[in-house]
């Protein structure tokens, strides 16, 4: 097997992943060595990884804002969305409300609830990516879909209501603050990756005063059917809670750097359109170039050292055209995505921008 290409440095690096913390990274190394056990037998090392989980449990739920007997662990974010989101459409009978800025993964369980019988409705976005929840006209047998922070344009959504006989499943992968659960949910999902946190696990939230119903089959007294990796989950805990210690001076931060450089791109590239939602997320900032082919400009910015996104975050295809932009109304073609990180400065900024013009330029 190949080795992987050295990635450009932290400084230099506008895509949308998130380093794995030090922290956890140490932390991973450790228990990749030790903690295989099965947490379930009497034995003494199997005891000691039980009271890890645990602990490990009891850090996280605390974070997210819910209870750990409301926290369930499953292997993989894909999976996680499935577990969430199918166990509020019950049957036939279910109205899903979705936006049309959600995650490609909803529409496709929104689509496969249609091919079971059921019934959905897509919640178009304004051209600032707000999406009006209250036009969800709900029946007594609903579900909403809100996604709390969109990560590819940062509109921040103002929370649903609930009216009597709906359920809300709540995607909070980009969430700030993590425990910005709506007063009434049934169901969640985070997505580690988002604090600094491992791939291939995530966190479902099942309210205990939710509609909620096991989708898969009932094994044991298992409430979710599935494994996932200890060290993943032992890893997760040591992430969210460094992340936490910092997050809220790290976002004051960025605040001021998204301002700088989506007025340096707008002032630099006179074709560009910002897309700059009145609640937004500043880790994220997306824009559109006119007449420019994304994945020229990509190579060209990348040779100059800098790695930015382009397309869909969530598309098939590294870049497979933005279904959040496009439902926004703008075109499909030449769209960005950056994302801002707590290394970041004016000058990493300044530089991304310059590389920017000096690639369009080169491409036209």
């Amino acid at each position: 097997m190949s080795p992987i290409t050295e990635s450009a440095p932290e400084s230099r690096d506008f895509q949308n992943d998130l380093p794995l913390h030090p922290a956890a990274r140490e932390l991973l190394y450790y228990f990749f060595d030790s903690a295989w056990p099965d947490p379930t037998k009497i034995h003494q090392r199997s005891a000691s990884l039980r009271n890890n989980l645990n602990v490990a449990r009891e850090v996280i739920a605390g974070y997210l804002g819910i209870q750990n007997s409301e926290l369930e662990i499953v292997g993989e974010i894909g999976f996680g969305f499935h577990v969430a989101l199918s166990g509020l459409l019950r049957d036939s009978t279910t109205h899903l409300f979705l936006g049309a800025i959600d995650r490609q993964v909803v529409h496709g369980l929104a689509r496969q609830h249609s091919q079971r019988g059921g019934s959905f409705t897509v919640l178009q976005p304004d051209a600032q990516g707000t999406i009006d929840y209250s036009n969800a006209h709900q029946p007594a047998n609903s579900t909403i879909s809100w996604q709390a922070t969109n990560r590819e344009v940062g509109v921040i959504q103002d929370k649903p209501e609930k009216s009597y006989g709906s359920a809300i499943f709540a995607d909070m992968t980009s969430s700030f603050p993590l425990d910005r659960l709506p007063e009434s949910w049934d169901s969640a999902v985070w997505d580690p990756r988002a604090f600094a946190g491992p791939q291939g696990i995530a966190l479902i939230g099942i309210s205990g005063n939710g509609s909620w119903r096991n989708p898969g089959p009932e094994l044991d007294k298992r409430r979710v059917y599935g494994s996932f990796s200890k060290p993943l989950l032992l890893a997760t805990a040591v992430a969210i809670e460094n992340w936490a210690k910092s997050s809220q001076e790290e976002m004051e931060k960025l605040k001021k750097l998204h301002q700088f450089l989506s007025a340096e791109l707008q002032k630099r590239i006179s074709s560009i359109h910002v897309v700059l939602p009145p609640q937004r997320d500043p880790r994220y900032l997306a824009f559109v170039i006119d007449n420019v082919i994304a994945e020229e400009i990509l190579r060209k910015v990348e040779v100059e050292g800098f790695l930015i996104d382009a397309g869909s975050a969530c598309g098939a295809g590294a870049l497979s055209p933005s279904h959040v932009l496009t439902s926004m109304g703008y075109k499909p073609d030449g769209n960005f995505r950056l994302t801002l990180k707590p290394h970041h400065s004016e000058a990493d900024c300044k530089a991304l921008v310059d590389a920017l013009v000096k690639g369009i330029a080169a491409s036209t």
